[in-house]
């Protein structure tokens, strides 16, 4: 026989109902006080409220940790690849991002009352990582070197392959096959270096910064590298990167928060003029302000170590990192200059070549085709 469940009479149901109303309505207020960064220390000497803002840091590292303050974050929320950090006293913070294996990437944030503070890092191997691209393959597709040495330190002495390959000091290649990819690239590779030098030989274009205007220097740079509303572009020996959109599409580290600029200017402005004055004053500075959200520059420029600038471009999959080919190697810069520029090495050495191609980056050197990967090879 089935049981037979009875429905809650009616004043319960409704009691219950009231009872969850109320609750929702009594703890609303507290969630809304929370969710926009007021906190409440009940364990302080004297328990005080106060505003406080946060941090969204994204990180692609593999098992990467965030550190602020030289304090590692173990309470943050993980979106994705990002963490949220929440509850941090308005003012300068010192965030640092680091992995086993990687670069640490470090930047000073300013964090201000009820807003978060947007940032993205980038950890590269500390040793360069390489697959490399030869010219013969086995049948079972392992890279083939034809040398006449086998001392493997020759290759690539100052990078790592977890990527399998053969040395072989015979010239007999009937036994191989031959690389689609690595004659491609190598066709590339020449293409490439026919081309700078008939464009070595044409007289670069004279401009005056006193005498044009932004939209002329553009159409005067010698090269323009466009992606997601951000261009970059050469004048004379400096890269620019610059915002293209409008509105919400500038990528935040191009402007200010006018939101930010209040949180700064209410204790200031209370502090220096008189009170009946000053509130007056600081009504009709707030009303001017929220006119516009955003103050936002055009044009930032790439920090290139004092060195020449061989090439550039944006880094694969990522607008917000600039590929440099400078003097003594390949770096990868961040637009993002708050604080400082964060500039970490690709691959160092000199008398290289650079090509970006299908998303990915390679490098011919001393006759040797490979590419130059963004994390530690598995």
């Amino acid at each position: 026989m089935k049981p037979i469940v009875e429905p809650l009479a009616y004043w319960r149901r409704k009691v219950i109902f009231i009872t969850l109303l109320l609750a929702f309505l009594f703890s609303l207020p507290a969630f809304m006080f929370y969710a926009t960064g007021y906190r409440y220390d009940i364990f302080s000497g004297s328990p005080t409220i106060t505003a406080t803002g946060g941090l969204y840091i994204a990180a692609e590292a593999l098992d990467s940790s965030i550190y602020v303050n030289e304090v590692e974050v173990t309470n943050a929320r993980v979106f994705r690849n990002a963490s949220y950090i929440q509850g941090l006293e308005p003012g300068l913070q010192r965030v640092h991002v680091q992995a086993p294996g990687l670069h640490t990437w470090v930047k000073n944030l300013s964090v201000y009352r009820h807003i978060v503070t947007e940032a993205e890092a980038f950890n590269l191997p500390l040793v360069p990582q390489v697959r490399l691209v030869t010219e013969y393959r086995t049948q079972s597709d392992e890279a083939v070197f034809m040398i006449s040495s086998t001392t493997e330190d020759l290759i690539l002495p100052i990078s790592s392959s977890s990527i399998p390959y053969i040395i072989s000091t015979s010239t007999a290649t009937s036994t191989y096959r031959l690389s689609t990819e690595y004659a491609l690239l190598y066709d590339l590779f020449e293409v490439k270096a026919s081309t700078t030098k008939r464009a070595l030989k044409v007289p670069a274009v004279p401009f005056s910064f006193s005498t044009t205007t932004k939209a002329e220097e553009i159409e005067q740079a010698t090269t323009t590298v466009v992606r997601n509303n951000v261009a970059l572009y050469q004048l004379g020996e400096e890269v620019y990167a610059k915002a293209l959109g409008t509105g919400r599409q500038i990528p935040h580290y191009f402007c200010t928060s006018q939101v930010e600029i209040k949180s700064t200017l209410g204790d200031e402005l209370g502090e220096v003029l008189e009170v009946e004055k000053g509130e007056l004053f600081f009504e009709d500075t707030l009303n001017e302000l929220s006119n516009n959200t955003r103050e936002c520059r055009t044009d930032i420029r790439i920090d290139r170590r004092g060195q020449e600038v061989f090439e550039f471009t944006f880094l694969p999959e990522n607008a917000n990192l600039v590929l440099l080919h400078l003097e003594d190697g390949i770096y990868v810069v961040e637009i993002d200059d708050r604080s400082w520029q964060n500039m970490q090495p690709l691959y160092q050495s000199t008398d290289i070549e650079m090509l970006v191609y299908g998303g990915s980056v390679f490098v011919r050197e001393d006759g040797l085709i490979f590419e130059v990967l963004t994390e530690i090879a598995s």
